[in-house]
């Protein structure tokens, strides 16, 4: 690793995989910064215990706090980690090895796992994403959902080998709530945008997003986990056309009130 990294976290009430991920994050970094939108736990402790920098940032959505965190790096090259994705043994000793360039984005291979088991199907595998890139060169976009790293479309993109391990869910519970939070953001977000929805498309799309996360996307081949994704999905589809509904009717949802 010829040029040094510095890594940026984003983390809220994320104590049971903090540590962890600092743990691996600083095999292959100097400078963490961990970026609190208003941890109840005791995230913020874990991440200084671990030789981080945590820094209070009220959420502004993804891209926005997510380019904060990247304006206060000490190093220009960045390794973009969420608080529950922690680098692999192999992925680890990749980036120690990678002679970084400015201008090429670094893709990471996301393991996706849901209440300690992998799962290998639904719409979570493959999950490739651009992770490691130059701050003057790339920044996050996006308004509160949908983050996404804009670059150059003549920059390079490489995989690098190796499992970055994201423990997206620990119980059900969590990934309900999760589902119905993002739900909601992504229901407002829309309806700045312009867009809307029907009542028949209310009642019908989350038909349609189970079966496409349970049948054509296989996740009824990783059993109890498989079903239960695919049935939060339809859940989040409902819930996300339900508030827009509302809100192109003039109405407050019941979940906004």
């Amino acid at each position: 690793m010829n040029r040094p990294l510095s890594v940026v976290i984003i983390a809220n009430n994320a104590s049971r995989h903090i540590g962890e991920v600092i743990g691996a994050a600083r095999r292959v970094s100097d400078d963490i910064i961990v970026l609190d939108s208003g941890s109840e736990d005791n995230t913020p402790e874990i991440a200084r215990d671990m030789g981080a920098r945590v820094v209070f940032q009220d959420w502004l959505g993804y891209s926005a706090t997510k380019n904060v965190g990247n304006s206060m790096a000490q190093h220009d090259m960045i390794l973009s980690l969420d608080a529950d994705e922690v680098l692999s043994e192999e992925l680890i000793d990749h980036i120690l090895i990678e002679d970084f360039n400015e201008e090429t984005i670094y893709i990471l291979d996301r393991a996706n796992y849901y209440c300690g088991r992998r799962i290998r199907f639904c719409h979570w595998n493959p999950d490739r994403i651009p992770r490691i890139f130059d701050r003057r060169k790339a920044r996050w976009q996006g308004e509160f959902v949908h983050e996404k790293l804009k670059f150059h479309t003549s920059y390079s993109q490489k995989l690098l080998k190796g499992k970055l391990l994201h423990y997206s869910y620990d119980s059900y519970a969590q990934r309900l709530r999760k589902v119905k939070d993002y739900a909601i953001l992504s229901a407002r977000d829309r309806f700045r945008k312009g867009k809307r929805t029907t009542l028949p498309a209310m009642i019908v799309l989350p038909f349609f997003k189970f079966w496409i996360t349970y049948i054509i996307h296989l996740g009824i081949l990783d059993g109890r986990a498989g079903l239960e994704i695919a049935w939060t999905d339809a859940l989040g589809s409902w819930k996300r056309n339900r508030v827009l509904y509302d809100l192109q009717r003039n109405l407050t949802p019941e979940c906004c009130k």
